[in-house]
């Protein structure tokens, strides 16, 4: 005769239960988004689009002509850069316009064209990161479930090789549910860092076009 393993059995599937939770999020996401792989309560935006985070000049021209100037290049990524706090930014931004000369208001659109560029490169590689993230979840909850479902088969008093068999899917499950339920604690943070790119992306371009001649 069969008895419940309830204590292990309900944490083993909350976890699972909180796997299935993530990929019907996905889907739920899919169904605007079109990707299923995408765990996060905010939408998913593939790109900061100019005109979201700017309000100087159309950056058509400036698209890619920050690339030719070396200087200008490595301030975009200085700027772009998490590790640049915005006091910082500011003053790199307020040296930049002080030198930008009778083409100011050009030159303030080629930087912000390369910060915009940096940081949707960057953010998209996030982006990407979170996808294998939610598909590294959805597999290690199947799993889980499926060790669940495995132990519910095995006899209480069974054969030495089935109690050896019940220890170690145990003891893996156990592990495999830790580790679940670690990943799913960081999960917040890792989804909240587009949002804190597309702000940053905001307050660089509005810092920016602060200095655009009128």
């Amino acid at each position: 005769m069969q008895q419940p393993r309830r204590s292990l059995h309900l944490t083993v599937m909350f976890g699972a239960l909180v796997g299935l939770c993530l990929v019907g999020a996905g889907r739920a996401a899919a169904a605007t988004n079109e990707d299923p792989d995408w765990p996060c309560v905010q939408r998913k935006v593939a790109e900061i689009s100019a005109g979201q985070v700017w309000s100087g000049p159309p950056l058509d021209a400036a698209t890619d002509a920050w690339r030719d100037d070396d200087a200008m290049a490595e301030l975009a990524r200085t700027l772009a850069s998490r590790r640049t706090d915005m006091p910082q930014a500011t003053t790199l931004i307020d040296d930049f316009a002080a030198k930008a000369g009778a083409d100011k208001n050009h030159r303030l659109a080629m930087l912000f064209a390369g910060v915009l560029t940096t940081i949707n490169q960057d953010r998209g590689s996030i982006m990407n990161g979170i996808g294998r993230f939610a598909r590294r979840q959805k597999a290690l909850a199947e799993k889980i479930e499926a060790q669940t479902a495995e132990l519910d088969k095995l006899p209480v008093d069974g054969t030495p090789e089935q109690k050896a068999r019940h220890d170690e899917l145990d003891e893996m499950q156990t592990w495999d549910t830790r580790i679940f339920q670690e990943r799913e604690r960081s999960l917040k943070y890792v989804c909240e860092l587009p949002v804190t790119l597309e702000q940053r992306a905001y307050a660089i371009g509005k810092e920016i076009a602060a200095h655009l001649a009128k």
